[in-house]
Parts: structure tokens; sequence; C-alpha cells
């Protein structure tokens, strides 16, 4: 997973807008968040992440912003989801949050189970969910 920046060009090759990449930003944080085991590498990973989507937004600057909300997990990545429209670009949030959830080699319980969540929520399928981590580990 060294080269992040080819693997998300190769699957949203178009710039994102602002608002595609603080939704996709939010979901990572909900990833990084799931476990209550915010490592070092973890939060390394969530900025390098951030900055990435921010300059694809034509942002390169923007500070990374974490979300503080009220709403619960489940209703949070609904309402993300459906801000994100194409299939390229909820692809991308799944890859973004199956990076996360792998950076410390230890995929928690709960964040397996938020995967999964997060691949139905975004409507990809488990066909295709397959084919983009063989597309992460290939990397």
């Amino acid at each position: 997973m060294t080269n992040l920046r080819a693997i998300f060009t190769a699957l949203h090759p178009t710039p994102l807008t602002m608002e595609e990449a603080q939704a996709i930003v939010a979901i990572a944080q909900l990833v990084v968040d799931i476990d209550g085991r915010e490592g070092p590498d973890e939060i390394a990973k969530f900025f390098e992440i951030g900055k990435l989507l921010f300059e694809s937004a034509g942002q390169p600057d923007a500070e990374i912003p974490t979300f503080a909300t009220d709403e619960g997990d489940e209703e949070r990545m609904f309402d993300l989801a459906t801000q994100l429209k194409s299939a390229a670009t909820r692809e991308l949030a799944y890859v973004v949050a199956r990076v996360l959830a792998a950076v410390d080699l230890d995929v928690a319980p709960e964040e397996e189970t938020f995967l999964e969540r997060t691949r139905g929520v975004l409507s990809i399928s488990n066909a295709r969910a397959g084919e983009l981590a063989t597309i992460l580990r290939s990397s």
C-alpha cells in the first residue's frame, strides 16, 4: 500500500469535489475511531490520506479536519454515503476505509463489521469489494 496516490487516481481519475473529499475523510475518521484504538501509524495514515483527497479536490493546503458529532456511527455513515454520488467515489471511500482498518495489521472485529456495513451502505457488491481488496494487496 505504498503508492496510495496511484491507487486513488486509478480508482477515481477525475478530481474530487471538496464535498466528496470531506465526506470520504469523515468516513475515514469513523474507521479510525471504531475500535477505540487510534495508534500513531493509523493517525499518520489518516492525515496522509486526507491530504491526498484534498489535493484531488484542488485544495492541497487545506487543513485535514476531524469531525465531532452527536450522530451515531450508522446514521453518520448513511448520511456520508448519500453524499457520494458516483460509483468511483463510493469505491474510493471503501478503499480508504480498508486501508485505514489494516494500517496496524490487526483488523479488529469492530473494524471488520464496520467495513462490511460500509460496503453495503456504499452499494459495493461482495465481488467488487474482493476486486478492490486485491488491488490493495497487489500494490
